[in-house]
């Protein structure tokens, strides 16, 4: 459909993710390697509210009276708006901790305090940061949804070292 936009969310290129694993892998700042911070949101189109009257027939296991009907108080997934609803959310909550969102993609951030660059995909957010930074963002993550920590890559011997992304592997190793 031409001129909805509010059928699609905004994706980031293949290349802002490719962005945050060249920075980890060779930017320093003090002499720390930085690390990258991989993070699901579990049930996220559930996150954000409806803002609108929208109301769904109920399935016969809810015994209701005929004629019931249920109104949203968040979005489903599948709704249209839902996925536009989702980035609205998250997108505030990241800019009231001091995130900017970039201009040319709406979906890549960064956080100039702390050094954090981030692009999230859907409900797959990627991180690069210090790990001190990326826990304290992982923190605050898990106070605004249910998440899932997925991997923290980095060179220290704790680290993860390999991930799966968008169906991609992608390997931390020494070179």
């Amino acid at each position: 459909d031409k001129d909805r936009d509010d059928l699609f969310a905004e994706t980031p290129p293949l290349e802002a993710k490719r962005m945050l694993f060249s920075r980890a892998a060779t930017r320093r700042r003090d002499g720390k390697m930085r690390k990258l911070l991989l993070i699901d949101a579990r049930k996220a189109h559930l996150n954000p509210k409806c803002e609108q009257d929208v109301y769904v027939m109920l399935p016969e296991e809810c015994e209701c009276p005929e004629g019931m009907c249920g109104k949203l108080d968040c979005w489903l997934y599948g709704f249209r708006p839902a996925a536009v609803a989702w980035e609205k959310h998250y997108s505030e909550l990241l800019e009231s901790v001091g995130f900017q969102r970039g201009e040319s993609c709406g979906v890549v951030f960064y956080h100039k305090e702390k050094d954090i660059s981030l692009a999230v995909h859907g409900d797959d957010f990627t991180f690069c940061g210090l790990e001190e930074d990326l826990n304290w963002i992982k923190d605050l993550m898990a106070s605004w949804f249910e998440i899932k920590v997925r991997a923290m890559l980095g060179s220290d011997p704790g680290d993860q070292k390999v991930v799966t992304i968008l169906g991609r592997i992608v390997r931390w190793t020494t070179e």
